[in-house]
Formats: structure tokens, sequence, C-alpha cells
């Protein structure tokens, strides 16, 4: 068995994965990446805690999200030209476009009456739309149980 990279290479790998795959790498297939044991990856990505936008499930282990990626389906679906991500909120749904690098579809609903909205958006351009973002909780709250905001 090889080592882990450090922190940065094992990060921007991650990513170039899911904007090129369309999901979240799991433990076993950065295990097999970097041949490395699966417990070294879920520590690494432990580790990876980079402003809370890298978390791990605290029950198996693997990336539950990677902002602005879900690793589970959302209200927040997000098309690009190669591939389709979720998004963990209204806010992320807009930071795919950045970080694909990509123009992107966005098919989301409305958190209060679930009516659907779509927009376009671009990493050179806001949105063209008049929609809103909501947040039920202020700011700085939103890591106390970031699964519910």
């Amino acid at each position: 068995m090889s080592t882990l990279p450090d922190a940065d290479t094992l990060r921007i790998h991650i990513y170039d994965c899911i904007v090129s795959d369309g999901r979240i790498p799991s433990v076993r297939e950065l295990s097999a990446d970097f041949q490395v044991s699966p417990d070294a990856v879920r520590q690494a990505i432990v580790g990876l805690r980079v402003g809370k936008t890298m978390l791990s499930n605290p029950h198996t282990g693997e990336i539950w999200m990677a902002g602005p990626f879900s690793s589970s389906e959302t209200p927040y679906r997000v098309a690009g030209a190669t591939a389709t991500w979720w998004a963990n909120c209204a806010w992320d749904m807009l930071g795919v476009a950045m970080i694909a690098g990509e123009p992107v579809h966005i098919e989301a609903e409305c958190g209060d009456c679930r009516a659907p909205i779509t927009l376009d958006a671009s990493p050179d351009r806001p949105p063209d739309s008049d929609a809103v973002v909501h947040f039920l909780v202020p700011a700085r709250q939103w890591y106390d149980d970031i699964g519910f905001t």
C-alpha cells in the first residue's frame, strides 16, 4: 500500500472526480485511486474539513458533502454539458457553475410551496432571474445543523 497524497492533492482529486463524473467518489474508489486502505481514506476525509465545505458522513465515513456538491439527491439538480450534480442548497446550486467552470441549467423547487423553479447560471454572470433565495436559519447558525440548513 502507498500513502495518501497531501490534503490539497486529495481535495483537488475529489473535486476533479465530481466535476467529471457528476458524483462524489466513494471511499472504495479513492482507496483504489491512491492504493491505500479505506480506513486511511476515511481518516483523510475527516481531515479535509476546510471551512466545513467537505464533510464526511459520521455513520459511514463516506463524503457527505463537498460544497457545493451533495452526495445524495436533493431538490437542487444542476446539469452541465457532460455531467449532472446535486447541490446541497439553493445557495450552493449557484456555486456549481463556478466550480464546474461552465454554464449550467438548474431545476429546483420552492422551499415553501414546492413550485418548480428553473434557471440558467454561468460562471461569468449571475442568473437572469427574479427568484429569491430565503434562508430559514441565520448564517451564523448554518453549521449548528448543516443537514437541516
